[in-house]
């Protein structure tokens, strides 16, 4: 599954809102290779979307938009995307592109109040000349028939997988997960993450392996404190010893492993490195984009400017703010290539010269003096 773009109306603090995760032209040279669909080389799309925003700018709400969003069409269950309905008349719109022997453009339209959930949904078999925004235009031109969302999603058979990485703060993510290997060639290849990962964020570990006294768990040899045993299960914030960034690190490990085996998959990462060195942050996510494979889509947030002076496409950066209009919160995205798209320039200096005015306002902190 990939995902092209996004309407979201009455939707937590989103209104009249949209994003596009495609891209029209044609880049000369990139570090993210084949952003486009496998075989269909006019469809392009965004295969890394990074995320800035100061607190409260609503990008840990879009990616939990995008993630229930999927557990629709996967589960068939609308429980996950009610949660985040707060007003009646609430209005989503997608575009995604599915794989089932196929490829398959839909527009998913959906309508929710306190009583209802009615979907519309219209499809096109892609060719292989075909481009998103030719067939965009297409879809904007077929009747829509809204019906109960089981109605309409029962006769279709999504070919999608997801994986999620939130805040602990989030309910259900201050947990300790661990991948389930079926062999001994992806447990090795687990452990090698795991070992990578953990050193890198606490040099005195010397070696992370199986348990032979626990299930699901994992041992960590710590240099200055011996072993410390990690169930799967347990919370997260309570991993002994551990230092905050190193206590995550299992987390950020167990989705290296999954971007680098997991190959039409999306996945969705929400502000994992704020007690992990920038350095470190970049290493990470520079290696999970170069990981990426041809029909996988990242989506990720961040509050570390120093993402920006990786050198990626300008397209791969949004930048989000909330702003009043009308006495009313309204959520605002814009893409660094909406203003730049010079191969030396650094998206950096979108941030330095504030120029979505995304900086947050730290003159009342000031007054505290």
């Amino acid at each position: 599954m990939v995902i092209m773009k996004m309407k979201l109306d009455n939707v937590l603090a989103f209104n009249n809102f949209e994003v596009n995760f495609s891209y029209p032209q044609k880049l000369k040279r990139s570090l993210i290779q084949n952003e486009y669909l496998c075989n269909y080389t006019n469809f392009r799309y965004k295969k890394a979307n990074i995320f800035f925003g100061s607190n409260a700018s609503g990008k840990t709400s879009l990616i939990k938009c995008i993630w229930d969003i999927v557990c629709l069409l996967k589960y068939k269950d609308i429980s996950f995307l009610r949660k985040e309905i707060n007003r009646n008349n609430a209005f989503i719109e997608i575009d995604f592109v599915d794989d089932n022997n196929s490829y398959y453009i839909y527009r998913m339209k959906i309508k929710i109040d306190n009583n209802d959930t009615l979907i519309a949904i219209n499809r096109i078999l892609l060719k292989e000349e075909d481009s998103y925004e030719k067939i965009s235009k297409l879809l904007g031109n077929l009747k829509y028939e809204y019906k109960d969302y089981l109605e309409s999603l029962k006769q279709y058979d999504f070919n999608i997988s997801w994986y999620a990485l939130l805040p602990a703060t989030e309910e259900g993510f201050d947990i300790v997960r661990l991948v389930e290997c079926n062999n001994d060639k992806e447990r090795k290849e687990y452990f090698n993450i795991l070992n990578s990962v953990l050193n890198s964020l606490d040099t005195s570990i010397m070696n992370v392996k199986s348990s032979n006294d626990a299930k699901d768990a994992i041992v960590i040899e710590h240099e200055n404190v011996g072993k410390i045993i990690v169930q799967a299960g347990n919370k997260i914030s309570n991993i002994p010893y551990l230092s905050s960034g190193t206590k995550y690190g299992i987390s950020i490990a167990n989705m290296l492993y999954y971007v680098k085996n997991k190959k039409d998959a999306i996945f969705l990462i929400d502000e994992q490195f704020s007690y992990v060195n920038s350095d470190l942050e970049k290493a990470i996510l520079s290696t999970m984009i170069s990981l990426l494979g041809e029909s996988a889509q990242l989506f990720y947030t961040t509050h570390n400017e120093d993402v920006l002076e990786l050198a990626y496409p300008f397209h791969s950066f949004y930048f989000m703010k909330k702003k009043c209009i009308a006495n009313q919160q309204v959520i605002e995205v814009s893409c660094a290539s909406e203003v730049e798209n010079r191969n030396n320039v650094s998206a950096k200096s979108i941030i330095d010269n504030d120029i979505f005015s995304t900086v947050p306002n730290v003159e009342k902190i000031y007054e505290i003096i």
